[in-house]
Formats: C-alpha cells, structure tokens, sequence
C-alpha cells in the first residue's frame, strides 16, 4: 500500500514538473519573444529620436546664427523665451548623447530600462519643435524706444552749433518735414547729424531711426536694415512692393518718427523703400556730397556744412594734440601752419593732429610740414576730395620710425590696409582682427601666439590714437571711416578687389576683373550663391581670399584651380554642404577658414595640404574628423568644437605637435595624458573627464596656457558668456566631497549640478584651490547651498572674494540667502562686484546686502523668486545711499518683493529699468533720479497696471520718462 502510494505521489511529482516546466519554458520563450520585440521597438524609437533631434539641432542652429547676426550691431538682444529654448534643446542633446553612450557600454539591459526613456525624449523634442514654431520675433531691441545714443567728436565753430540749432528748430516748428545736409568728404556733416541725432534722443518725445546707406546699396538691403531697426520681420517676403507696404504699415503707426540716412550718394526713392515722409509721421534728415541729391530726394529745406575757419582749425588741431607736451613758441607756429594744410576740413585735422601726438621737437614739425606739402601737391590729382590729401599723409607718416616688411608698407600700414576688406561702416570685433592679422603673418613670426596677439591688440590701439580708425562699441569694436576706407582702396587699386558689403553682388566678378597683380579678393557679405563651372580666374599671386557671410551654397572644382599660390582661403558662415576636392590641391594654402558653415557635413581628404597652419571648422555639421587630419604635423591653430562630432580618434592629438592654439567640443572627452603632449600650446578650450584631469593639467603647463575646460560629461554648451581663454573652468555632475581643485588662477568658475558641497559657499573655497584671481562665480542646480557668506567670515579668509565681479546664482533650491547677518568686513568683501544675478531661487529670503558695500555695481538681475524675498538690500542707517555706477535693474517675477531698499537709492547712471510681475513691489519707482531723465536712460520695461499706480513726488517725472517707456 505504502509502495503504491509512494508510486502515485511520483509520478503526480513528475506530472506537476513537466507540466510546471512546460509552463516555465513557454513563459521564457514568451518573455524572449517580449524582449527582442521590446529591443526591435526600442531601437525604432532610439532612431526616430536621433532622425528628429537632427532636425531640432538644425533649426537651434539657425536660431543661433540669426540672434549673433541681430547681436552684432549691438542694438538687439535675445528674447529670453528664446534664450530658454535654446538651453532646453542643448539639454535635450545631452540627454540623447547620454542614452546613446549608456546602450553602447551597457548594452541589453539599458535596452529593456529605457524603452519609455525614448519616447519620452521624442516627445519633448516634437514640444521643443513646436515652440519654436511660435517665436515670431527673435530679439528685442535693446535701445528702447527713442534711439540710440552715438560718440560723436566735439562741435567745433559757430557755424556747427548754429547749424545744429537750425535743425531742431526746423524739425520743431512742424512745417518741415525733411532736412538734407550737405558738403565734401570730411567736412563733419556725420558729426553734426550725430549731435542732432543725440539731442532729439535725449530731450524729445520722438523715435529716432540712425541707418548708414553707404556707396553700395540697394532698395531691398535698405528696406532689411529700416525693417531691422522696426523690429520687422521681411525673410519671407521677396516682392519689393510687397515689403514696401509692410515697412509702411510699421513706420506709419510711430508717429512723430524721425529717419536719419547718413551717407547717402545717389537718389533713393523712399516710396519704393516704404517711408512715406511727412511731418505728422516720419520726418527724414540725409547727409550726402551732393545738392543734387538733396534735390532729387526733394529735402524741403537744405544745409550746406562748410570748412572751419583759420581760427577753428587751430582750435580743433591743437584740442586733437593734447596737452601731453607743451610746444614751445616756434614749434606752436610750425603747427599752425600743419594745420593751415589741412584746408579746414575736420577729419583731415584730426588724421594729421593725431599722428603727431607727443611730438615736440622743432627738427619732427618742419620735417613733417614739408612733407604734408609735397603730398598735397603731389596728391593734387587725387580727386574731388580734397581729404583724401591729408588722409594719404597720415598714412605716410605710420611709416616713421618703422621698419618695412617689404620695402614698402610697415606692419601698421598693412594691419590699416587690411580693414579695408570688411564692408563700408562695417564694426570690426577686436579680438577677430587680431587673430586675422596673425593668419596673414603680420605679426612677428619670433613671438608667441600670446606675444602676437599683444602686438595685434598694440597696433589697433596705435592706428585709434592717430585717427585713422574709429574705436566703437564699448571699445571692443573699430571701424574705418569711409574716406579712410576710400584712401585704403586707392592704395591697394590693382592689387585689392573688394566688392564687401554688396549683397546685390549675385553672381562672382568676370574673369577679366581677377587680374594677374590681384593679392586679396574680398567677396565678403554678398549675394553670390553660386560660383559654377567654367569659372577660373587667373590669379597666381592671389594670396587672400575672403567670402565669409556671403550666401554661397556652391563652389565647383575648377574655380581654384589658376589660384596656385593662395594662403588664406575664408568661407565662414556660408551655406556651403561640401566642398570641392581641387581645395585639396592648394600646396600653399596655410589658413582655411570654415566657422559656422553651418550646412556642412562633408570635409575631403586634407592630408596633402601640408603647408595648412590654421584650421577652424568649429560650428559645422561635420560627424567625423576629417580624414588626414592627423597628417598636418605643421598645424598650429585647430578649432573643432562641433557639437554634431561623434569621437574624437585616440592618439589623434598625439600627432599635432605643434598646436597652439586647440579648441574641442566639451561632449568629446580628451585624455589628459595627450594634452599633457603640447609643448607649445597656449590656448586650450575642451572637455577632461575628472577634477584629478584638470589638476594635471595646471600642473603640466609649460607655457602659461589660457585655457576654458569642462569637467564632466554633460556639460552644457550655454555657458558661453565669455571670450575663449580666459582661464575658465566648469564643473558639471562633479562630486567635490573628497575633491581639491588646483584653483589658482582660475578667472571663471562655473558649478552645474555638482555635489558633495557645504551649507555655506564661501567654506568650499579651501577645496576650490583659494583662488584669489577669481572674478565670476556662476552656481546652477547645486542642492545643499543655503548662503553664500555666513557671519563667521572674517576679512582673512575672504581675500579671494575681494576680486570677484560677477555672480551668478541659478536653480539653487537650498538658498535662502546671501549674507547672513553681514558684519563690517563684508563692506569690503564686495568692493569689485560688477554684476549681481539670481535666478528661480524659489526659497531664496533674507538677501541681506548691504547697498553700501556695492561701489562698483553695474547690473542687478533678479527673475523667478519665491514669495520669501521681500527686499534686496538691507538699509545700513543711511537715509539715502548711491549707486554711482548701476546701469541695470531688473526684477522679474518676484510675487513677494516689496521694495528694493528702504534707503533711497540714488543712480544717476541708469540705462535700464525692467519691472515685471513684481505685484507687492511699493508703489514708488524703486530708483531717485536727482537729474530727470539721466542723460544714460535707455529704456523703462514695467508692467501696465503696476506704472499706472505710481505715485510721484514730482507730477511732471511722468511725462519726462514716457519717451523710454515700454509697458506690457
């Protein structure tokens, strides 16, 4: 019984396994078909995600490119919905590349995790798409409403100071409504509308429209720059007329306008550019050479700037001097007599004054008196423009005391003559003329990258102090004046053809024009699109040839093919998706110039290019390094930061040893050992995988090499507010727990989601490596950061905060505040502060500064706060306190904020006063004003209702800001 039992129980056993493995083996076979469905979906989703995020990636790149372009006169800013944009779809980016990189090493098992990561990331991307479908306008301008105030020189003579009152009296008296002024090269016609135009800015209610025509111009690239300065957007209109009524409609509805055309040499119709000119509307105010123009044009009324007399001359002439040296008797009659040269003609007197500043020998003045006659006799032929006499001295004299690089022009005269290649009116970046001059070999070729680019910066500086160049901008910027601009081409006929600036240039010069004697072509910012077949000019001495930003999409093979021995060869920021093979057989070619193409993906074969010293393909769409790239041993400037690079080959690096200068995209780790392989590089800007990285690399220097690294892999591309090289260091998803960074001469410090970090900031500077050269700190989305200084500072542990200028605080979600009980020490704490900006801090409550303590504050930045932050600045005792230097305030979105200081805050430098959503903020304009306006107000951004409850201690303040009003 027992037995048969037993026998029953096994074989139900054996029943229940086979049936329970039967199961099993039908669920895994299930599950295997489950998963290899669940990787086959995963990857269709991996690919769609990629196939959207290219074509994201291309528009943001779009986006970018016209915002710098809109950037560039320095008038417009970035939207900041835009700006957001632009960040979400870097994220984005990262984002991809990181799911990417974790299926490459992980493989199976990230494959099943993060099937809804795919699409979770398609569908934010298709989000991204749709906002940017919804932008309308880019960028906002930054001048506000009435116009922009321009550096003008001193008004000189009664006849200027007349006839600028005749103008305003004129536009005033509302019976005229356009005013032409007129007179020869240099005469100062530029200089007195510039004058006026300031006046109607600052002491009117009209909006001033200031546009530069130039020589080479069309109606359509007239109507681009009116419909620029209006905030108009005409990329999809192509008929003239019809853009002509939209420039209308805009224009008409801002009454009370004014249009300044400076520089106007042939008849405009300005109905056909769609500027309906009346009194009640738009007035117009033209300077040209010609009556007859003024005629054509139909000016009501006319003014004739005429040369300054014998007395004025002297006046302007000896003003230009300066008194650096006092001239004795004989040298001051000498001088007179220069200036007698001169012919009353102001940019003459200036030219001439400024290349004889600190001069006082008696033997210098009558060498240089006899030699500005024999140019103006010599020169006697030159033209109707007198000018140009004096302006052709001035370039002479550049030659004084300086050896020639080629028995005939100086390194001064040839950086001058350079200028020449870049557009009319054109506002040159310092900083990309400098590198210029180094490509062309101007600088001394015994000196150092560093040494090059000191010299570079020393000579635009040289070529400012003698009048011959324009510093504008901040002084980051120059520009030639026109004459200038016309006595540089006129020296270069025959061995220049520059057609820059002439976008109705549609098709590339005849071959007749490309000359044998031909050294530098440029076709810079024109409207060719094609250069196609059959075309090769025959130009063996063209060195240099510059067609950046012109709309070329296509160049075929032959084109180069007769230009055996060109140097420098600059397509940036074309349209161009390939480039043509017979580029590959330019032996001498030393410069190819590529940055911002932003359509190209595909580079040939460079390894025969052995001769090729710099190479910027930065901001291309290439994916791969270009093949025979590791074979340019004679590089010496390699920028490829491109954020569509998949790898960057290992041991590549090891190959180009003569670098100086290497630029990398932060996504695309370098392995420090082949850095630690330069030893001659003296720019570095790329990615290092860890903090130990960056440390060998300080450490290794054995130059003083600038440098801008990221640490971490996602590193964000938006955190580039600065010129490269500025011994920058951002560290991103880094641990600082058991980490010391060698801190020392770090300038800029950027932390992104880093951890490990003390309650207080300032107690992490000890594993920052103390860096006492500090001047920007930028802190985003770091938990755990409660303040930035705590009471228990004292002035010897804070040595390195003395040099900070600018801070940055963003998405810290911990702080909740800046100073805790400040004490006497942080009064000095804070003496170079430039910069203050916080943003969506939403705990953030007691800021606790003290507004004293902030002598050189400039900008004040506060956006996207939480209801705890009630006051910015802690009253110290004082009934009032200055703010000499602030030039912005902005506060945005801060429910809680009731008052920016209880002391009244004097700022008599103000430019800007942004105001939004701050619904607790005092009815009282948060700023005194002691001279009303300022003569630096801009613009006044508030909100409608906020303004409209204002209570004023001065009824009439309203009306005297309501010209730099903008009210949502």
């Amino acid at each position: 019984m027992e037995r048969t039992l037993a026998k029953i129980f096994e074989m139900l056993f054996s029943k229940v396994g086979e049936l329970f493995l039967s199961k099993v083996m039908d669920q895994t076979a299930d599950d295997a078909h489950n998963n290899v469905k669940n990787i086959k979906d995963f990857e269709v989703s991996l690919k769609t995600l990629q196939k959207k995020l290219k074509s994201l990636s291309a528009r943001a790149c779009d986006v970018e490119e016209e915002i710098r372009n809109a950037e560039r006169s320095g008038r417009k800013k970035r939207k900041r919905e835009v700006e957001e944009w632009l960040e979400q779809v870097k994220f984005i980016e990262e984002e991809v590349t990181e799911l990417g990189s974790q299926v490459e090493s992980q493989g199976f098992v990230t494959r099943l995790m993060d099937g809804g990561r795919a699409a979770k990331l398609t569908d934010e991307v298709d989000t991204l798409v749709e906002q940017s479908r919804n932008f309308g306008e880019l960028v906002l301008d930054v001048s506000g409403n009435t116009g922009e105030i321009l550096l003008a020189n001193g008004m000189v003579g009664q006849a200027f100071h007349d006839n600028l009152e005749r103008v305003l009296e004129l536009l005033e008296s509302g019976r005229v409504s356009s005013v032409g002024v007129y007179g020869m090269g240099g005469v100062g016609k530029t200089t007195l509308v510039k004058h006026i135009n300031n006046r109607l800015v600052q002491q009117s209610h009209r909006r001033v429209f200031w546009l530069t025509v130039s020589r080479e111009f069309s109606v359509t690239s007239l109507q681009d720059k009116i419909a620029r300065l209006l905030g108009v957007e005409l990329v999809d209109e192509d008929n003239e007329g019809e853009r002509a009524a939209r420039v209308h409609s805009v224009l008409s509805r801002m009454k009370n306008s004014v249009l300044i055309l400076d520089d106007v040499w042939e008849y405009i119709d300005m109905l056909r550019v769609g500027c309906l000119i009346s009194v009640e509307c738009c007035r117009l105010i033209i300077t040209t050479r010609s009556l007859k123009v003024c005629r054509q044009i139909r000016c009501q009324e006319v003014i004739l700037v005429e040369k300054l007399g014998k007395d004025e001359a002297w006046k302007l002439f000896n003003e230009t001097l300066g008194n650096e040296i006092a001239l004795g008797s004989q040298v001051e009659e000498i001088a007179k007599s220069v200036a007698k040269l001169c012919d009353g003609l102001p940019l003459g007197i200036i030219s001439v004054a400024g290349s004889m500043r600190g001069e006082a020998s008696v033997h210098t003045w009558k060498n240089a008196l006899s030699e500005l006659k024999e140019c103006v006799v010599r020169q006697e032929g030159m033209g109707e423009d007198e000018v140009f006499k004096v302006l052709k001295y001035s370039f002479d004299q550049l030659n004084r005391g300086n050896q020639s690089q080629n028995n005939e022009y100086n390194t001064l005269q040839l950086c001058l003559l350079y200028c020449s290649l870049y557009p009319e009116d054109y506002q040159i970046l310092k900083e990309d003329l400098v590198r210029k001059f180094i490509s062309e070999g101007l600088m001394d070729q015994r000196k150092s990258r560093r040494g090059q680019i000191h010299q570079g910066h020393s000579i635009l500086e040289k070529l400012v102090n003698v009048c011959l160049l324009e510093s504008v901008v901040f002084e980051e910027y120059v520009k030639m004046h026109d004459l200038v601009r016309g006595m540089a081409l006129m020296i270069g006929e025959g061995r220049y053809m520059v057609r820059a600036g002439n976008y109705s240039l549609v098709e590339i010069p005849d071959e007749e024009e490309w000359t044998n004697g031909l050294e530098k072509v440029s076709l810079m910012m024109s409207g060719i699109k094609r250069i196609g077949d059959g075309i090769s000019p025959d130009c063996p001495n063209l060195s240099t040839l510059v067609l950046c930003g012109s709309l070329l999409n296509t160049v075929t093979g032959s084109f180069f093919s007769k230009m055996q021995h060109l140097s420098t060869l600059d397509l940036c920021e074309t349209d161009v998706t390939t480039l043509p093979d017979s580029i590959c057989d330019l032996k001498f070619l030393k410069n190819l110039f590529l940055e911002f193409c932003s359509k190209l993906e595909n580079v040939p074969y460079l390894g025969n290019m052995k001769a090729l010293r710099e190479l910027n393909l930065s901001y291309t769409a290439i994916e791969e390094v270009p093949r025979g790239l590791e074979e340019l041993f004679n590089l010496k400037f390699l920028s490829l930061d491109v954020r569509t690079l998949k790898m960057l080959p290992r041991g590549l690096l090891l190959k180009l040893g003569n670098l100086q200068h290497l630029k990398l995209p932060f996504h695309n780790l370098v392995p420090i050992e082949e850095i630690e392989n330069f030893k001659k590089l003296e720019e570095f800007s790329g990615g290092v995988e860890s903090v130990s990285d960056f440390n060998r690399f300080v450490t290794s220097r054995v130059h003083d090499t600038c440098y801008r690294i990221g640490v971490g892999y996602s590193y964000t591309a938006r955190y580039r507010f600065f010129e490269l090289y500025n011994n920058e260091l951002i560290l991103c998803g880094v641990s600082l727990k058991d980490e010391k960074v060698s801190g020392e001469g770090v300038l800029y410090l950027t932390m992104i989601r880093c951890k490990g970090l003390s309650t207080c900031f300032v107690d992490d500077f000890p594993r920052l490596g103390d860096p006492t050269s500090l001047k920007r700190v930028n802190i985003e989305s770091c938990g755990g950061i409660e303040r930035i200084l705590s009471s228990d500072h004292q002035d010897l542990l804070l040595p390195q905060i003395s040099t900070l200028e600018d801070i940055v605080l963003v998405e810290l979600e911990d702080l909740k505040g800046f100073v805790i009980a400040p004490v006497a020490p942080v009064k000095i704490v804070f003496s170079s502060l430039k910069r203050l900006a916080i943003y969506k801090c939403s705990k953030v409550g007691k800021l606790g500064l003290p507004v004293s303590s902030f002598p050189n504050l400039e900008y004040i930045e506060i956006e996207v706060c939480g209801e705890e932050l009630q006051e910015i600045f802690e009253d110290d005792g004082r009934g009032s306190v200055t703010l000499p230097k602030l030039k912005k305030l902005i506060l945005h979105e801060l429910p809680g904020l009731k008052r920016v200081c209880k002391a009244t805050m004097i700022c008599n430098s103000i430019e800007t006063i942004e105001i939004v959503q701050c619904p607790r903020l005092m009815k009282k304009l948060p700023l005194h004003l002691d001279v009303c306006p300022p003569p630096t107000l801009r613009v006044i951004l508030a909100a409608q209702e906020w303004w409209e409850l204002l209570e004023w201690d001065n009824p009439n303040l309203p009306q005297l800001l309501h010209p730099f009003l903008q009210l949502f």
